[in-house]
């Protein structure tokens, strides 16, 4: 049966970097759209970022790192083509008229300096969507401010609500921000792209990133209007107890349990065996509970520490006790529960051989019909005649002279180091 490919007609033109930007559209990308992705000779970080196959970047390196496969060029077209040069940014403008979308991650202003804003744009495609994906927005008095999602999660409130209960704010993850950006991205696109159906014109997108952060602290943002200040609360939670991160058996082992009810608290009570301490009339109701969490939890990873965390997790699982074994990134590659539903994917891609086949993690929904795997990962450069030809409408000649000039390349420059 042929793919059902959602978005197949839909043509994207992205200036994308790093991380946040790039993970939105390669959802776009696994649902069928072409996703054409301008890099540039001068800006190879992301293809510097790695992981490479066993840690160690060959002469090819360029087309080898892992990211490239999770986001970066994942179901994408590659033009690498230099918008810097008048050029470059001539045949920018020609793909931009044929194409449905345009996203940057750039600061606000180099878009505009570019003559690639989206005022500009529609005039030469009056359906254009464009979208801007930045740090505090094109509008505000930090506009111009630029960051890395550390800043935002320190700017969106999420790192002062974060870290142990009495503790200094810690950072809520390495890229929380990015993926939840992205995310939003792909959901603001295929709206954008709802709407257009219906009114045949186009949309200008301003996202961001910190209040893509702000977004998930509502509750403290009411809180703070009643007077009320959210304490840091490590792993814990305001009135459930248990409610923590508790030792197992090994070497950095652990297991996440929850108890939300008195029911629930007689469950585990049963699935530990009925302990002299758990009796104790200070844990008998939630408030009880919370007032002393401290010693249950004392008490708690005693017996803990003595399990298995997958075997524990089961046994509590089958006791009707909300728990979760603490997983590391190995775990997961190999986790049944996640092999059985087909998340996990192997892939080879055919531009890095030397990185042979690799598993990969899938995306969190299933639609019949609908493939969301990696069919392909672009190699630097790799679709330029293609797209140069049948979108831009260059003859071979003009092609050919442009590569000469380094206006387009498939290849990094000789003075550019391995990482």
């Amino acid at each position: 049966m042929a793919e059902n490919r959602i978005l197949e007609g839909v043509r994207v033109l992205t200036l994308e970097q790093v991380h946040a930007l790039p993970w939105g559209t390669s959802f776009l990308a696994d649902l069928g759209a072409q996703v054409i992705r301008v890099e540039s000779v001068v800006h190879l970080q992301d293809r510097k970022s790695g992981p490479f196959p066993g840690g160690r970047p060959s002469e090819e390196w360029w087309n080898e790192a892992g990211n490239l496969a999770y986001f970066g060029a994942r179901n994408k077209q590659s033009l690498c083509l230099e918008v810097a040069d008048p050029r470059g940014k001539e045949v920018f403008l020609k793909l931009a008229q044929e194409c449905d979308i345009v996203t940057d991650n750039f600061r606000p202003g180099t878009m505009a300096r570019y003559g690639f804003d989206h005022e500009s744009l529609s005039k030469l495609n009056p359906r254009i969507i464009t979208l801007s994906s930045t740090a505090f927005g094109y509008t505000g008095s930090w506009s111009r401010a630029g960051s890395r999602a550390r800043t935002v999660d320190a700017s969106c409130g999420m790192s002062y609500l974060t870290g142990y209960e009495d503790g200094p704010s810690r950072r809520a993850s390495n890229n929380y921000m990015d993926h939840s950006v992205g995310n939003n991205v792909a959901y603001a696109l295929l709206l954008a792209l709802y709407q257009r159906n219906k009114t045949g014109q186009g949309m200008r997108i301003d996202l961001t990133m910190q209040e893509t952060g702000v977004s998930a602290i509502g509750p403290a943002i009411l809180e703070t209007q009643r007077g009320i200040s959210r304490p840091r609360l490590g792993c814990g939670h305001l009135w459930k107890s248990p409610h923590n991160v508790f030792p197992c058996r090994g070497e950095d082992r652990w297991i996440t349990i929850v108890v939300s009810t008195d029911d629930e608290w007689r469950r585990l009570t049963k699935a530990m065996g009925g302990p002299a301490w758990a009796v104790d009339h200070r844990f008998d109701t939630a408030q009880g509970r919370w007032s002393h969490r401290r010693q249950l939890g004392e008490h708690l990873a005693e017996w803990t520490s003595t399990q298995d965390n997958q075997e524990l997790m089961i046994h509590l699982q089958e006791n009707g006790v909300a728990a979760g074994a603490v997983l590391t990134a190995e775990d997961l590659v190999d986790n049944p529960h996640l092999h059985e539903r087909e998340y996990i994917e192997e892939f080879v891609n055919v531009n890095a051989p030397q990185a042979g086949p690799r598993k990969y993690a899938g995306r969190p929904f299933r639609m019949p019909g609908v493939s969301m795997g990696i069919r392909s990962v672009a190699a630097l450069g790799e679709h330029n005649e293609e797209i140069l030809r049948e979108i831009a409408g260059l003859s071979g000649e003009e092609i050919a002279a442009l590569a000469d000039d380094g206006i387009i390349s498939n290849l990094p420059l000789p003075t550019e180091s391995r990482p």
